[in-house]
């Protein structure tokens, strides 16, 4: 059964992933739908989909309803979408945190989500528990605990249930039907919570149709057919995550999902699964680039990578393992307005306007909002002539929602430019561009410099405080493993081959940098705090 097949109706709009799952689950019920690389287990479509029925049920009884938000703090697992298409049957919003989350993260979103019920491994019990003793918490009432039950000490307030309970489900008659109908693309299917690259994390609302649009983009089209074996080393708590089932289920092939990247256990995984298509963000590439050459490298089954960003020597990638590269931009927010296709014509770029569905329209603009010509740095801007493909705004911010929706254009934060050739590059966060003597400086481009160094393997460049006005240029790098590195090394080295402005004043050698869970971005908040405390 072809995915055009499947997609065909009369409805005025395609099918979402939930519908696509249900029509799986009857035309190829036996499929592999979803591998567990850490366990190896495995469920077809049709045991998921039966699964997410029962857990319905066993929701609707607990008192969810349509447009309730239910948190999950789980790892990457086949329960992750028992539940999530669980709760889609109900209508519900499910509100994904990170593993890792603790203290002031973990109650910020539990508080901000509003939900009522909490699903959690039992090996987070503990945080959440520590949550509740420490802070009011007072509208979550029931914590669902996934690998049984134990002794744990929460607010009378709360009760708890194990997993397996709920997922049993409540009989099988008619009046426990739990059903309300495939979701439309202006259905809510989950709320994800940025990164808190800059500031306390917003809840993005997710539409099923932005699901949709995510899905069909991810990679060139005609890449995803039979045979092909999808694998996605991402937490679920961020839209990378959720991508490789989806892609898996939306086009009809296995996803191989793990919690988190593992260098020890990459190359396995892609041997013992089959797996032929990935991504990697640039941790990801410099680990697999660092390992040892071996005259087994191009022996794998991998054919098809998506980079982000691309490292400059992608080529010796691609030919040490024997896969093709390409490229896109993508936000929590939005659904990857561009993209290179399998053939990168610059690797400094994100690539070209995404051709087809949903009709992304892009601007860069100046402060006011008025378009800029090509080779002028502003903001991209988005929209689409298909109806919710990108967000329906942050969960309970409506003056951020309409700041970031103004004039009919959502704006990304990000700083952008486009050649004569409709090329597109990224040139910095807006908040992360630092301002010195004058000029305005992208700490992208100065970072670039410094990882010229051969002894340099990560850094991250901020904006501090200068006595003078303004701001002077603070780097903080990573060396690489036995390097002899220092702070007066890199600045020379810089102000051999930059401009003057572009020259770090201060240098700090440390022995990581601060990342975000999933998309392994530089937390530089905490690098601005790191500097202020003087730490």
């Amino acid at each position: 059964m072809t995915t055009e097949s499947i997609l065909s109706s009369s409805r005025s709009h395609p099918a979402m992933l939930p519908a696509m799952l249900a029509r799986r689950a009857e035309r190829s019920p036996d499929d592999t739908c979803i591998i567990e690389a850490e366990t190896g287990g495995r469920v077809t479509y049709r045991e998921l989909a039966d699964d997410a029925e029962r857990v319905a049920r066993g929701l609707k009884a607990l008192g969810v309803r349509a447009g309730d938000t239910v948190a999950t703090m789980l790892p990457h697992a086949i329960d992750t979408y028992r539940i999530w298409f669980g709760l889609a049957r109900l209508g519900a919003l499910e509100v994904p945190i990170g593993t890792r989350y603790r203290g002031r993260m973990l109650e910020h979103i539990l508080d901000d989500s509003g939900a009522k019920l909490l699903v959690v491994d039992r090996e987070y019990l503990d945080a959440i528990a520590q949550v509740l003793r420490d802070r009011d918490v007072a509208h979550l009432k029931r914590v669902v605990v996934r690998g049984g039950s134990r002794a744990v000490d929460l607010p009378g307030h709360v009760e708890t249930m194990p997993l397996g309970e709920l997922a049993a489900g409540p009989g099988d008659g008619a009046e426990q039907e739990a059903a309300r109908g495939e979701p439309a693309p202006h259905d809510l299917a989950m709320v994800l919570y940025t990164s808190g690259t800059t500031g306390p994390s917003k809840g993005v609302l997710i539409p099923w149709g932005q699901v949709h649009a995510t899905v069909t983009g991810v990679f060139p089209e005609g890449t995803l057919e039979p045979g092909k074996v999808l694998y996605g080393p991402f937490p679920p708590n961020h839209i990378g995550g959720r991508l490789f089932p989806g892609m898996g289920i939306h086009f009809g092939v296995p996803a191989v999902i793990r919690h988190a990247f593992s260098a020890s256990a990459y190359w396995s995984d892609v041997a013992t699964y089959g797996c032929t298509t990935t991504a990697l963000v640039s941790a990801m590439i410099s680990i697999l680039m660092a390992a040892p050459p071996s005259d087994g490298d191009g022996d794998n089954p991998l054919r098809d990578v998506l980079m982000n960003p691309v490292p400059a020597d992608y080529g010796r990638f691609q030919s040490r393992f024997g896969v093709r590269v390409c490229t896109d931009f993508n936000m929590t927010e939005i659904s990857i307005p561009l993209h290179s296709g399998w053939v990168i014509e610059d690797w400094r770029s994100c690539g070209r306007l995404r051709p087809g569905p949903p009709g992304y329209d892009i601007r860069i603009v100046d402060e006011h909002d008025n378009p800029v010509g090509p080779g002028v740095v502003g903001e991209l801007v988005c929209r689409t002539d298909t109806p919710w493909a990108l967000n329906a705004g942050y969960l309970g911010r409506p003056a951020e929602t309409a700041a970031a929706w103004r004039n009919g254009w959502f704006h990304t934060g990000d700083a952008f430019r486009v050649d004569e050739n409709g090329l597109y590059y990224f040139v910095d966060r807006i908040k992360d561009a630092i301002r010195r003597r004058g000029e305005n400086i992208s700490s992208f481009e100065i970072e670039q410099e410094v990882l010229a160094h051969p002894d340099v393997a990560e850094c991250a460049a901020i904006g501090v405080p200068s006595e003078l006005g303004e701001e002077d240029i603070k780097v903080f790098v990573v060396a690489r493993p036995g390097a002899s590195l220092t702070a007066e090394a890199v600045i020379a080295f810089v102000r051999s081959r930059s401009a003057d402005f572009m020259v770090p004043r201060f240098v700090e050698l440390i022995p990581e940098l601060p990342r975000t869970e999933a998309t392994q971005k530089v937390r530089k908040n905490e690098l601005r705090a790191r500097h202020a405390s003087g730490a």
